[in-house]
This record gives structure tokens, sequence and C-alpha cells, in this order.
């Protein structure tokens, strides 16, 4: 059989099983899939399954590869970090299929080292930002401590917002509302988030 047409098979079938795998992921905790699940859902047997992947685990990391690529590719280089993770936003809340899986592997059910795989790329774009902003630099610790500070936040903020909890939000402004929180934190904000009279100090 020709190289070429061997190749075609293989990526189709681990198409498939990344396929299956992703649609299961969105339907059922990650912890209760198995692999007959993932075959029965690919319609392919578990010996073809066993010849690309050595268990769950395995293909949930493909998964997982093929999301974080796809976001760099088609995200990073866009100019500056605050086109990047507009663009990201942007694209995530208009594709279902992309922002169910980011649901199921960034929920309380989901796989903890998408999540940090996710910060990892928002630190690039965080990065930029701080370089924009404070054109000498500042510290790497001072970089560092900030960002070990807010990235959970960033996931946090951009989970609660792709489930259309505030639809009159854009993505301009969000990444816009996280830019303030970022450089001037809550007091740079402004007086409406403060309607009782709270004081500052």
């Amino acid at each position: 059989m020709p190289k070429e047409t061997v190749n075609r098979r293989v990526q189709f079938t681990k198409t498939a099983l990344r396929d299956a795998m992703i649609e299961l992921i969105c339907e059922k905790p990650l912890t209760s899939i198995t692999v007959k699940d993932v075959c029965a859902r690919a319609d392919i047997n578990r010996s073809t399954f066993y010849l690309h992947y050595k268990d769950v685990d395995s293909l949930l990391v493909a998964v997982e590869d093929y999301a974080i690529e796809y976001i760099q590719s088609h995200f990073k280089g866009l100019g500056n970090a605050f086109d990047e993770l507009v663009g990201f936003l942007t694209y995530m809340k208009n594709t279902p299929r992309l922002r169910n899986l980011f649901f199921a592997l960034a929920g309380e059910r989901g796989d903890p080292r998408f999540t940090r795989r996710l910060q990892e790329f928002t630190f690039q774009s965080f990065e930029r930002g701080w370089h924009e902003h404070l054109p000498n630099g500042g510290l790497d610790d001072e970089k560092t401590l900030v960002y070990s500070y807010v990235q959970p936040g960033i996931v946090s903020v951009f989970y609660s917002w792709l489930t259309d909890k505030m639809p009159n939000m854009s993505a301009e402004q969000l990444v816009c509302l996280l830019q303030k929180l970022i450089l001037h934190g809550v007091t740079g904000l402004g007086e409406d988030l403060f309607p009782f009279g709270n004081s500052r100090t």
C-alpha cells in the first residue's frame, strides 16, 4: 500500500478518535470515559485504538495538543497582545465546538493540565503587554509574581464570559477590563464599582 495512502488512513483514524473524545468530554466527566466508549463513538475497534494511543489519557493529551496548537496557530502574531486575546475570545465564543471543549477541559471536572497550558498561552500575551506598557521591562521577579496573582483570574474570567452571563460585553471590552485590572487594580476601574459610597484607602 502506498505510503501516502497509509498516512491518510492513520490521519483519518486519529481524527475520528480525537473527535469522538471531544464529543465525550463535552457529555460526561473525564474520569468516566473509557477506551470502549471512545471506540464505540468513533466506530473503530480497540486494537486499532491501541495502535495509536496507550490509553484514554494519551488520547486526551492529543486532544489538548490539538486545542492549544489551534489557538496558537490562529492567534499568535496578530500584532499585539490585545488583538491576540480579542481574536482568541471572539473566535471561541462564535465556535460552539471549541467553546464546549474549553468548558469541558477548563471546568471543575476538567483537566488541570489543560488549564496550565492555557495559562502559558495567556502568559505570552501578558508578557508582551507588560513590555508594551513598561518599556524598561520592570523586574522579572515582579512580572512573575504579578502574573502568578492574576493568571487564575484571567482563565476564570474567560470561562464566565464564555457562558454568556454577560451577553452585552464584547471581547474588546473584556480585554480592556483585564488590562485595567492588571495595570491599575480595582481602584483603576472607576467609581461605578463602589455604588454604595465605600471609601478607598
